[in-house]
């Protein structure tokens, strides 16, 4: 690693440093005897008068915060005062790094921010609005609920976020989907066709059996280029989505032709399989129980090569998959990280063989051991997890982990407090 850390490494945090006499290549904020002296500089430019030091001090605080676990008041303070502030730019990124400071294992008191949140939540442009409301939705504070409904109810359509979207600001909201979902069905039939939508039908898919009321206006959907995001909505939504099985078998034996995700005109027919053929088929597997037209889709990707979708859902499938085993046993030693960690899940999942899935899992987690935590070691400890006591070489990292002052995503926390559960052994917390 090169003496600039990635903390500095913006030209608003280097013009801050530089402005204080700092050589940026001096200040370090992933080694903890730098972290003082970061949160001094911060403090001094949150009341500059000058935009750029205050653009500078967020972005010292953001590399602070999502760092290290100490509870620091004092840069939560100078994020408040900059959220209620005139700085446009510095307003929206401070919104976000409180954003990313909700999680249930945050050690970071945000409770100051929330009426400067709720304002900055009506703010006029989406770049300030958007972080706050993702802020407020993670919080499941219901300052929230007015903004997204005024978003949801739009002459204009869905809005765009520079830095987040309305999916996001969504996604946490599952508690509140009887309140939200009249009018995220109104989107979904004005906006049918929109990309923005996407993130939404992501969402959807999230929500589970919580968003069923949608059935309807997703059925819709599938006639529109967001009909692959449609398919895992309805996936994600299970029997409860039952009455939109015949649509997807419709789609699935090329009664219906739907339009390409880009836009473009739809392939004649027998020139290529449609490219969301797998989702639909997955997804009447989730409605009927039915695996038979799914697993012969999956039949057809591992003629091909196994993708990383083919192996999360041959994972869904366990022992139904058996038959797939022997094309997934390979792929334990990839050289990609994430894919061998999705096949040592969907080897377990199929085989219940532990022996050869578990040691891939171990090594996926190493970067937690320098405070680091990529996607693959993410879903390793969640996998692990699931296991249970085959795993339990993992307990000294994990329990390392939990009491480290390294800030990690909250769902690794949730998932080794879950994985030492299941292995028996105490857990020495915080």
């Amino acid at each position: 690693m090169t003496m600039v850390t990635r903390a500095v490494h913006d030209s608003w945090a280097r013009t801050l440093l530089v402005d204080a006499g700092v050589d940026p290549s001096d200040l370090r904020l992933d080694v903890p005897e730098h972290v003082d002296r970061g949160i001094a500089l911060a403090v001094s430019g949150f009341d500059s008068k000058r935009s750029e030091l205050v653009a500078g001090a967020v972005s010292i605080a953001g590399g602070i915060l999502r760092r290290w676990r100490t509870p620091r008041p004092e840069l939560v303070a100078g994020l408040v005062r900059v959220l209620e502030s005139r700085e446009f730019h510095a307003r929206g990124d401070a919104a976000m790094v409180l954003a990313r400071l909700v999680s249930p294992d945050s050690t970071q008191d945000i409770t100051s921010a929330v009426p400067a949140l709720i304002a900055a939540a009506d703010d006029s442009s989406d770049r300030v609005a958007g972080p706050a409301a993702l802020a407020l939705a993670r919080l499941d504070h219901p300052g929230v609920l007015d903004p997204v409904h005024r978003w949801l109810a739009s002459s204009s359509g869905l809005p765009f976020f520079q830095v987040t979207s309305l999916g996001e600001v969504l996604h946490p909201m599952v508690g509140r989907a009887d309140a939200l979902l009249p009018g995220i069905r109104r989107t979904l039939l004005d906006s049918t066709d929109n990309e923005g939508l996407r993130p939404v039908l992501t969402t959807l898919a999230a929500w589970g059996p919580a968003a069923s009321k949608a059935v309807p206006e997703l059925v819709s959907t599938l006639a529109t280029r967001n009909v692959r995001w449609a398919c895992d909505a309805l996936g994600g939504i299970g029997p409860s989505a039952a009455p939109a099985a015949s649509s997807l078998e419709s789609l699935l034996r090329g009664v219906t032709q739907p339009p390409r995700h880009d836009g473009g005109t739809p392939l004649p027919r027998g020139i290529r399989r449609w490219h969301g053929a797998q989702n639909a088929a997955w997804a009447h597997w989730r409605l009927t129980g039915e695996s038979r037209v799914f697993l012969a889709f999956l039949e057809d990707a591992a003629s091909r090569g196994l993708v990383h979708a083919s192996l999360s859902r041959l994972a869904e499938l366990g022992p139904q998959a058996t038959r797939y085993a022997t094309a997934v046993r390979p792929l334990l030693e990839s050289p990609g990280p994430w894919t061998r960690v999705q096949a040592a899940h969907a080897w377990w999942r199929i085989t219940g063989d532990t022996g050869a899935a578990v040691p891939v899992l171990l090594a996926a987690l190493q970067p937690l051991r320098s405070g680091e935590a990529d996607d693959p070691c993410r879903a390793a400890v969640r996998y692990i997890a699931q296991i249970g006591a085959p795993a339990r070489a993992a307990a000294p990292l994990l329990e390392g982990t939990l009491s480290s002052e390294r800030r990690l995503p909250g769902d690794v926390y949730s998932a080794a407090r879950t994985a030492l559960a299941a292995f028996g052994d105490g857990l020495r917390l915080r």
